[in-house]
């Protein structure tokens, strides 16, 4: 790769330009759930509708993730980097100035698309510089590391500019951000090709569509489902037949296609099934964190700037648990124990919030068990898609690595899909038990009100202070009724890992992925 840079350009500067193309793209993956809330106001949306922004964010780098090689390998590196980093900027100035949520989505799914240039033509040229097998398999791990934190990392970098400025004032930064490395893509490469360029013919435009559609429909239906009682719903069940009958296209389409997009024999491997498997639990697990999130912001009325200087706890987990099992990795250690380390931790997260969920607390109690899910997090995730990987002939990798991307996109979205599920449905349950108590009959609810009472009259409220007090009532019961869905959700996902753990004891060793691995690597995205 060192002959497409100019003769000045030093090796630190080439990983920094490299690097200032990803991260901004990365940054923009979860900017609108980093406020949930003043997102929503700002678009006059629903929670909901914030949820799916994301969603149309990952399912544009899923869907195109395949498709995106095509062009990698007709473009030069350097009118490659121009084009999507222009566009990338292009996008994020329209976000600035639209505030119709419609025209919204569409922008997300193109800068989903455009994260997938991003990643495919950073880490493989960053792959191109790397001779030795060590030395992939700690690309790997940082890159998926970054990954991992950029969600927490992007709540501490936006919570305070998100406080200081208007929500559209983010994009205007987010396409500032791209400048630097566009600049020193500019200055520091030479406009050559390093590969024979493939032409742009014959492009499986069809197959990519019929895929996006599928994801989509899927994600469509884990956000909205529960608010709209599922299948009861005429929008559900158009996704639902939408979703199936793209899917039956695209695999018959694979089925007939000479130059398949995702070969699906793949899935006759019993061993990528078990990664998978894995692979899909562990990003349920990963997004539980979101409904301690709530809990701090809920229960424990942390402010979004507090809240993002807790997750910091989380990321040194993360960062800690991707550099064990880089070592891990690196010493060709038996994948199998590696994995049951991490959902052991993955476990005992789930268990200490069950146990620590109180409708009063002070939030630095809690950096053990955000540690706790960082490094179990951590420890997982490379190991379990390098396994994947490695299960399948080497002509094989690239569909392998297509469907742990999608596989890692359908965790997440019935990861959302679950949590809807409990604490819309769930919560109303625990409310209706909770009401069933208040009644006027019951002396104790009724001493509550009159101490209540007498103390918003001693701290200076003159008037209402009965209707004050009921109002702290329904507010407490609304903090107890959250209280118990964060339980039952917990208490499920510990059900997962115990599960999951059985599963892991009960296969072999695993050892011998290291012997397919080195013809097996491919950029990680």
């Amino acid at each position: 790769m060192k002959e497409i840079f100019k003769e000045w350009v030093p090796e630190w500067l080439i990983k920094l330009i490299l690097f200032s193309c990803l991260m901004p793209s990365m940054v923009l993956f979860f900017l609108p759930g980093a406020n949930i809330q003043v997102t929503a106001g700002y678009y006059g949306s629903q929670p909901s509708d914030v949820q799916f922004l994301i969603i149309l964010f990952y399912a544009g780098f899923v869907g195109f993730y395949i498709l995106e090689r095509r062009f990698f390998l007709f473009f030069p590196v350097k009118q490659y980097y121009v084009i999507f980093n222009l566009l990338q900027i292009f996008n994020c100035f329209l976000m600035y100035w639209i505030t119709d949520i419609t025209w919204v989505y569409a922008l997300r799914f193109l800068q989903g698309m455009l994260f997938a240039s991003a990643v495919n033509l950073s880490i493989s040229m960053i792959f191109s510089r790397l001779n030795s097998e060590r030395a992939k398999e700690v690309t790997y791990s940082i890159f998926f590391g970054m990954l991992l934190c950029s969600s927490p990392f992007n709540s501490f970098v936006t919570a305070e500019f998100i406080d200081s400025f208007n929500f559209d004032v983010l994009y205007l930064y987010a396409a500032l951000a791209f400048m630097p490395g566009l600049l020193l893509v500019l200055i520091s490469m030479k406009s050559i090709r390093h590969i024979r360029p493939y032409p742009l013919f014959s492009l499986d435009w069809p197959s990519s569509i019929y895929f996006s559609g599928v994801i989509i429909a899927f994600g469509y239906i884990m956000v909205y489902g529960q608010e709209v009682y599922w299948f009861s719903d005429q929008h559900m069940q158009v996704a639902l037949l939408l979703g199936i009958a793209l899917l039956i296209c695209f695999i018959i389409r694979q089925m007939i296609l000479k130059r398949v997009y995702v070969d699906i024999s793949i899935f006759k491997n019993r061993r990528l099934f078990l990664g998978l498997l894995i692979l899909f639990m562990m990003y349920i697990e990963r997004f539980s964190l979101s409904v301690s999130n709530q809990y701090f912001s809920q229960v424990l009325k942390l402010d979004p700037i507090h809240l993002s200087y807790v997750q910091w706890f989380n990321i040194l987990g993360i960062i800690m648990g991707v550099l064990f099992s880089m070592y891990w990795i690196v010493a060709h250690k038996a994948v199998k124990w590696i994995w049951i380390l991490g959902y052991c931790f993955l476990l005992s997260f789930h268990q200490v919030m069950f146990f620590s969920f109180e409708s009063e607390g002070n939030d630095y109690y809690f950096w053990i068990p955000l540690w706790l899910h960082g490094f179990g997090v951590g420890l997982i995730m490379v190991p379990t898609i390098l396994f994947t990987i490695a299960s399948v002939k080497s002509h094989l990798a690239v569909s392998a690595a297509a469907v742990c991307l999608a596989i890692r996109y359908l965790g997440y979205t019935s990861s959302i899909g679950l949590q809807n599920f409990f604490k819309l449905f769930d919560t109303n349950q625990h409310q209706m038990v909770f009401q069933d108590y208040l009644q006027q009959n019951n002396i104790i609810l009724q001493r509550y009100f009159e101490k209540e009472s007498a103390t918003l009259l001693k701290n200076g409220l003159q008037f209402h202070e009965h209707a004050t007090a009921v109002k702290l009532v329904t507010e407490r019961v609304k903090n107890q009724a959250f209280v118990r869905f964060a339980m039952d959700y917990y208490e499920l996902m510990s059900l997962i890992s115990i599960g999951i753990l059985i599963v892991i004891f009960l296969s072999p060793s695993l050892k011998s992925m290291y012997k397919k691995l080195k013809r097996n690597m491919v950029s990680p995205a």
